[in-house]
């Protein structure tokens, strides 16, 4: 069935009348744009930031993009091949979201063969990226790959761990295993194994057997493959136990407290756009002028619409292709500077070190992490 699409934030088609000649000619060339984001159930909330930040930038820069064009992402491949047909009849030069690996990977052949280019914000799955690389599909991810994450916290324990005896552990859940065994395999690689690795079961108030393993193994370190409230448990249950620890995670600490707080000092691999630096002052204070916080996935959403309407204002002077212009700059956003290889893969790692500094995330380099720590110590 051929899924509902809306033409969202029309250009005021009674001033079309009006205007027609001109209208026309300034737009031949601008970009429509199509959203495939979820309408309804539990990641509506995130469809919202989406539409949000493509709605703020657009009120901002008005005749870049012709249309933007929506569709609904169910996170099933039915409704992925309903969205990608719903975009082709829509006539979309690109496609932004499919914020679930099911609806991506369905959607991919069938927009790529109609010519349209397809750019996620959320998949970090690397076999996407390998498929659509075998397959030659028009494929382009914002979104940081998941091997990245492994990547970086294996170079932040190595920058502040290397002296000490530390622990990789993790709740037994597909994600948090192959993290903890990719954090593993990398830094064994360099010569540098943990002293102590295990798995917990989540979920849990309390955790004393796990704590007494890590006490027995003599850790000072440990690193938590899993869910924010359960590294707030282990971490209560090691200042309970009188076991000095300092802990660091992945990005499933970008959560919402739970009843314990994590404590001081924790350090966190998030992405980017969990923890926007610098970069994203415009789009922050846009938000803030309508109410709003650049959290979620505004941040990553509002980057999208800045790189495609640089893509949009260059493709109008009739510079190469859509995907060739993706592929062949560099762009400023929210997100900081964007790139993308030939294979439609970011450049840039999108991810980025932060530490807990009165109850909040903040985004540091690992020098200052490091003297951070020695002045606390």
């Amino acid at each position: 069935m051929l899924m509902t699409i809306c033409l969202s934030w029309p250009r005021l088609a009674v001033l079309t009348m009006l205007l027609a000649a001109s209208a026309i000619q300034a737009r031949a060339d601008t970009l429509r744009v199509g959203l495939v984001i979820p309408q309804s159930g539990q990641f509506a909330i995130l469809g919202n930031h989406v539409r949000e930040a493509f709605a703020l930038w657009d009120q901002t820069n008005p005749q870049i993009f012709a249309d933007i064009v929506e569709g609904d992402d169910g996170c099933t491949e039915e409704t992925g091949v309903d969205a990608a047909a719903a975009m082709a009849e829509a006539g979309v030069d690109i496609v932004v979201g499919f914020l679930c690996t099911e609806s991506l990977a369905a959607a991919l052949p069938l927009l790529s063969n109609e010519g349209i280019p397809v750019m996620t914000l959320t998949v970090r799955a690397d076999i996407i990226g390998e498929e659509a690389k075998r397959l030659g599909w028009r494929f382009f991810r914002l979104a940081p790959r998941a091997g990245e994450e492994a990547n970086i916290a294996a170079d932040t324990i190595r920058r502040l761990w290397a002296d000490k005896p530390f622990a990789l552990i993790e709740d037994g859940a597909i994600s948090g295993r192959e993290l903890v065994e990719a954090i593993r395999a990398n830094l064994e690689e360099r010569g540098l194994k943990p002293a102590f690795v295990d798995n917990y079961r989540p979920g849990q108030a309390t955790q004393p057997s796990l704590v007494r393993r890590l006490k027995a193994a003599g850790v000072s370190r440990v690193f938590v493959g899993g869910e924010r409230v359960d590294l707030a448990v282990i971490a209560a249950e090691a200042e309970l136990q009188g076991v000095p620890l300092g802990f660091m995670g992945g990005d499933t600490l970008n959560a919402p407290q739970g009843d314990l707080p994590l404590p001081e000092r924790t350090i966190a691999v998030l992405s980017d756009g969990a923890i926007p630096g610098p970069d994203a002052a415009a789009a922050r204070d846009a938000f803030a002028e309508q109410g709003l916080v650049l959290e979620g996935l505004r941040a990553p959403a509002y980057a999208a619409a800045e790189i495609l309407g640089a893509v949009a204002t260059r493709h109008s002077y009739g510079e190469t292709s859509i995907e060739d212009l993706l592929r062949h700059s560099t762009f400023s956003t929210a997100l900081g500077e964007v790139s993308f290889s030939t294979d439609g893969e970011r450049i840039e790692p999108g991810f980025g070190v932060a530490i807990l500094e009165n109850g909040e995330f903040r985004r540091m380099n690992l020098e200052d992490i490091e003297e951070l720590l020695e002045q606390s110590q």
